[in-house]
């Protein structure tokens, strides 16, 4: 992590033109993170005012926005540890500024929260060895930040307290409840109205619902000025989608400029793959269809066996006790679910030795 004092941007030794489009997602999404104008944008809209308050927030200063450094180096345990991208803000009248910790995951990892954690310490290690950290100053906040790129929702919690037991939750707040943001790209794309930036742009093709969609945005970055390394970013990412739709190689070395994405190359990948996505959605929806017909054709099924169990009892009620009795029973049976306590109130008929005895019973059973 720079000195706070130091304005200078850290050159990070993993640039742009280091990665290869066969990258996994997750090592490919941060590339367009090291923009500082995404970095930008993107906390604008997912942090300010929703992590952040308001009147927080406007004391920041993004167009100071410096990239920091993302190792760090236990010498104890002779170990080197890489964060994927940290930012940091200062505010415009202070020496106080923030440090945003982004990690960028494809797959969902239940052990998050842990990850983050040991980040989130190392970050904070340095922070309290540099340069101007003092017991007085004290120490920036350091906000985590996980965003999403699979297609998969993820199902884990993003808070160090939800992976305890429930026996160590006794121990909170001393056991660390450490929570980190979660950001998904696709829900990002599919919640833009229309795509006026260059990071919409970006998402928009990226995660297109459809191919008027993906046209659209391959328009849109015609006109919007994008810098070199989201350009890379942009090509590594469409080439990498390629090749996992089964591109051939030689139509993937063709993809070399934007102007590329909106050529017959590009879109005669992208109809396949809208095709067996297409498939794919739609074999998964009559699969679920089938499955939730049957579970429905059973919840049915079970209804109407109890409905006749308990015109069955009324009807055995009605003739050893009476029409009143029987009536009586109806009511409270409409309060009873599940075959074996309707077959219990069938042994209190045979049990009981009176009506006011039978329902007495019969709505403990309730």
């Amino acid at each position: 992590m720079a000195d706070p004092q130091d304005r200078n941007p850290v050159r990070d030794p993993d640039g742009p033109h280091s990665f290869s489009p066969h990258q996994p997602k997750d090592k490919l999404a941060k590339l367009f993170y090291r923009d500082e104008r995404t970095v930008a944008e993107f906390l604008t809209r997912h942090v300010f005012g929703k992590i952040v308050p308001d009147e927080i927030a406007a004391r920041i200063d993004l167009d100071g926005l410096q990239p920091a450094p993302t190792e760090h180096v236990d010498p104890k345990l002779r170990t080197v540890r890489h964060a994927d991208l940290v930012w940091r803000a200062p505010f415009l009248d202070s020496w106080f500024y923030v440090v945003f910790l982004f990690e960028f995951q494809a797959t969902p990892d239940w052990r998050m929260p842990v990850r983050i954690l040991l980040e989130t310490a190392l970050v904070y290690d340095y922070l309290s060895k540099s340069e101007g950290a003092s017991r007085e100053r004290k120490l920036p906040p350091v906000l985590p930040i996980v965003v999403h790129v699979g297609k998969q929702p993820w199902p884990w919690p993003m808070r160090l307290a939800d992976l305890l037991a429930d026996e160590a939750k006794a121990f909170l707040p001393f056991a660390l409840g450490q929570e980190a943001l979660l950001v998904s790209e696709e829900d990002a794309a599919r919640g833009l109205v229309r795509v006026e930036t260059p990071w919409e742009a970006t998402l928009r093709l990226r995660y297109p619902a459809d191919e008027g969609e993906y046209k659209e945005a391959a328009a849109a970055l015609e006109g919007l000025p994008l810098s070199d390394a989201m350009r890379d970013a942009l090509l590594a990412w469409v080439r990498s989608d390629m090749i996992e739709a089964g591109a051939k190689e030689e139509d993937v070395a063709k993809v070399q400029r934007l102007e590329d994405l909106g050529g017959p190359v590009v879109d005669s990948w992208f109809a396949k793959r809208l095709r067996e996505s297409g498939r794919k959605e739609r074999a998964e929806g009559r699969a679920e269809g089938r499955r939730e017909g049957q579970r429905e054709g059973r919840r049915e099924a079970e209804a109407r066996a109890q409905r006749d169990q308990r015109a069955t009892l009324v009807r055995l009620a009605r003739r050893k006790f009476g029409v009143e009795t029987a009536e009586e029973l109806a009511a409270l049976l409409e309060e009873v679910s599940g075959s074996d306590r309707l077959a219990a109130v069938a042994d209190l008929i045979i049990d009981c030795a009176s009506g006011p005895e039978l329902l007495a019973r019969a709505a403990e059973t309730s």
